[in-house]
């Protein structure tokens, strides 16, 4: 098959026309008037091309394109279309073995189909889309969590897998809500609870060791009833005092009573004080107290018989027994209770105060937060019960307080991000979201977790959605450490470096033994690292591409040939001239393209292509042989010219002639990142023409070549920045939503503030279709 120049649209000149969902948006809206060329005028294009395989009832694949008589039928199955764009478009279709169209009539039915699919007027009403009802996936409820109740623990680990959409695990559509999830739910909430709510002080102390547990000293033996001490002997136990104060030691303990006076035992703590008790009575069990005030730490406790008495005559025998030993305390001092319990619990039942009024004291704050929106007396009314019902019980109003607050956690008000619904088919209007609904959103694009306070006290004044304070507060919350958590979340989706902890990502041990767990840590938390800088510090999203600086640790710079740093600390390094720049040339990114084995040039130019300019290619049609077949037939061959020649099967070309050209940029990376001249006996080749007739040599100049097409790059991290904070995939409608963020990029120097300013401001971001109850004025 005849490769068409110019295929891939960001390698034309100013850019080219793409789509959406799994293929990016066009680069600019067409103009009006240029894209209502009748169906009739392209007919016979598919007529000529398309109808042997795709008409009647035996259509291939189901897809009958004769059935498609206008554009209207055409657009109401946009996706099957989009397919055949891409397809057409790339020079998968027609297949290899019929008749082609020539070049021109190539770019034509391309061009047709582009208007028909994506052609939107910017300067009509926008559509916002349409978002789901969503739930909160395992990250975001992670952290909704950790900054609801103050628990520093990740409940949802054992939570099933979420499902991806569009490249990332927040996607409303895909969020289902499985039976096992609901099980999960109910434990989570359970063991939160118990975490964030103590029934106790967490350093009281009330411990009871019961006999056999005692060490001994001096003449003691074991019976069925207890330690017993014949002669003089001590039974003891070292206990953990938790902090100074007053504490109860209590022995249970008994005698044989022989001679004058009665059996003595004196209880003493280590460092501390003693005291010495009358045994009272013939084997007669009691507990014996001493109050005594003991220091912070651990301290020896124990009893010890003092007056042993033997009158073998009268057969006469005194002997102490010990029972158990217990330790209480301290005494007298307020409750120490946690950061959760004290953010909880405001309110107690006492002097004036009913159990309902402080529940209810208790509850505002808390549902106001979790529920993400204004709560009343009402709401809260409805989990008052689950105290006083508890307390009935006769079990505590900390207890009740914890069923209380796992019925919140259950909640689908919790659970799910709820917004007012609009109408699901476009009907010409939008309007703005509550600030309540605002700040949601902006606190699970930015934060992954619920609003904080100064988000919803904006919100509640109805003063969010105003534009100086709304950029005030992407500012503030770009500038809070939480702002991690979209780097660790989103940078991990996107770019790929999750994968990283499966399996997918398997270096050969016997290839590269210097690979190993640790290795793989610390490439991801490079790259983490690498993002992040661009983030906090407000620098150029172009620096991703093209940035001549990178965070590595000891383990690192040797995999890189660097010198002066060691130990496992990471640090920033400005890198070599002739290498390395980038993301792309990161030892994450080269070990999970790779094979575990090899590299794969044609991994990585995916890669390029997909996460850095948003022109993935398609699936390889499925008649396309695999590369071993050729690798198997030239065994002597590197495996550059194995490409070669499976590239000149005309199924491959016409994708291959791109991937391959940016991935051979890369062959002097090994696959875990290495730097190297020669892959076995053969030497390496880094020089490529792309199809723009733009030649390199090395990854450097590649590098170079892919930072010239800032736009390209802008536009793809755009859709995907956008896609993620959405939580649905783009549409062709939103082509002037991505242009306008574009345009603003390029107008503040692409800083990364610019990029999330303009998706927080975009119409998509604060507005949904009309219908349903009002939103807010």
């Amino acid at each position: 098959m005849t490769v068409v120049s110019g295929l891939i649209g960001w390698w034309r000149p100013g850019g080219g026309a793409g789509t959406t969902g799994n293929v990016a948006l066009a680069a600019a809206p067409v103009s009006a008037g240029t894209h209502e060329i009748p169906f009739s005028e392209v007919q016979p294009f598919f007529q000529q091309f398309c109808y042997d395989c795709h008409s009647g009832a035996e259509a291939e694949g189901g897809f009958a394109i004769d059935s498609f008589s206008d554009t209207e039928s055409i657009k109401s199955n946009r996706r099957r279309w989009e397919r055949v764009f891409k397809l057409v478009k790339v020079g998968n279709m027609p297949p290899a073995d019929v008749d082609q169209p020539s070049e021109e009539e190539r770019r034509r039915i391309v061009d047709w189909l582009d208007r028909t699919l994506f052609y939107v007027d910017c300067d009509a009403p926008r559509d916002p889309g349409r978002i789901t009802v969503r739930r909160l996936n395992r990250n975001e409820y992670n952290h909704t969590i950790r900054d609801l109740v103050g628990v520093d623990f990740e409940p949802a680990a054992d939570f099933p897998s979420d499902d991806v959409g569009y490249g990332f695990d927040n996607i409303g559509d895909v969020l289902t809500v499985p039976p096992l999830l609901i099980e999960k739910y109910l434990a989570a909430a359970e063991e939160i609870a118990a975490r964030a709510i103590l029934t106790r002080d967490p350093n009281y102390l009330h411990e009871t060791i019961p006999w056999p547990e005692l060490r001994t000293d001096g003449a003691v033996h074991d019976s069925e009833e207890g330690k017993v001490l014949v002669s003089r002997g001590t039974v003891s136990r070292r206990i953990t005092f938790p902090r100074k104060g007053e504490y109860a030691i209590r022995v249970e303990a008994s005698a044989d009573q022989a001679g004058p006076e009665p059996a003595r035992m004196e209880v003493a703590v280590e460092g501390g004080g003693k005291q010495v008790f009358d045994i009272r009575g013939q084997r007669q069990r009691e507990t014996y107290e001493y109050r005594v005030t003991v220091d912070e730490g651990r301290f020896r406790v124990g009893a010890t018989f003092l007056n042993d008495y033997y009158n073998e005559e009268k057969r006469e025998d005194r002997n102490l027994y010990v029972h158990a030993l217990s330790v209480e305390g301290p005494f007298g001092s307020p409750p120490e209770y946690p950061e959760s319990h004290r953010r909880l619990i405001i309110a107690r039942p006492g002097e004036g105060v009913t159990a309902e009024a402080a529940a209810r004291q208790n509850l505002l704050p808390l549902l106001r937060r979790a529920f993400r929106r204004p709560v009343t007396e009402s709401d809260a009314d409805r989990y008052v019960p689950f105290v006083t019902q508890t307390l009935q019980r006769g079990e505590s109003f900390e207890r009740g307080m914890q069923i209380a607050l796992q019925a919140v956690l259950v909640s689908p008000e919790f659970l799910f991000r709820i917004e007012t619904p609009g109408h699901r088919e476009w009907t010409g209007q939008s309007v703005r979201i509550s600030d309540h609904e605002l700040a949601v959103r902006l606190s699970y694009f930015l934060w992954s977790s619920l609003p904080d306070d100064e988000l919803l006290s904006l919100a509640e004044a109805g003063t969010l959605h105003e534009p100086a304070v709304l950029q005030a507060q992407v500012r503030r919350m770009l500038a809070d450490d939480r702002i991690d958590r979209l780097v660790s979340s989103f940078a991990g989706q996107w770019l790929g470096l999750r994968k990283l902890a499966t399996n997918e990502v398997a270096p050969d041990p016997a290839v590269f033994p210097e690979f190993n767990d640790q290795l793989r840590r610390d490439m991801w938390r490079e790259s983490e690292l690498f993002f992040g800088s661009i983030v906090r510090e407000d620098r150029p999203i172009t620096d991703l591409i093209s940035g001549r600086y990178s965070y590595v640790n000891g383990r690192l710079a040797r995999l890189y040939g660097l010198t002066g740093v060691e130990g496992d600390e990471f640090r920033r390094v400005d890198l070599p001239a002739g290498q390395r720049g980038g993301i792309v040339t990161q030892a994450s990114i080269l070990t999970l393209t790779s094979y575990p084995t090899r590299t794969s040039p044609v991994k990585r130019g995916e890669w390029v292509l997909s996460n850095l300019l948003g022109d993935a290619p398609p699936e390889p049609p499925p008649v396309v042989p695999a590369l071993d077949e050729t690798q198997k037939a030239h065994p002597d061959l590197s495996l550059r010219e194995q490409l070669v020649l499976h590239r000149a099967d005309p199924g491959c070309a016409s994708c291959h002639v791109v991937m391959d050209e940016i991935g051979f940029g890369l062959e002097n990376f090994d696959a875990i990142g290495r730097w190297r001249e020669k892959d076995g006996d053969h030497p390496i080749d880094s020089s490529g023409t792309l199809p723009s007739g733009e030649s390199y040599h090395g990854p450097a100049e590649l590098v170079e070549i892919l930072s010239r097409r800032r736009d390209d790059f802008a536009r793809c991290l755009t859709e995907k920045l956008l896609t993620y904070a959405l939580g649905r995939g783009l549409e062709y409608y939103d082509r002037c939503t991505v242009n306008d963020i574009v345009r603003s990029l390029r107008e503040n120097e692409y800083r990364f503030s610019a990029l999330v300013e303009g998706i927080v401001m975009s119409e998509p971001f604060q507005k949904r279709r009309a219908g349903g109850a009002s939103a807010a004025p």
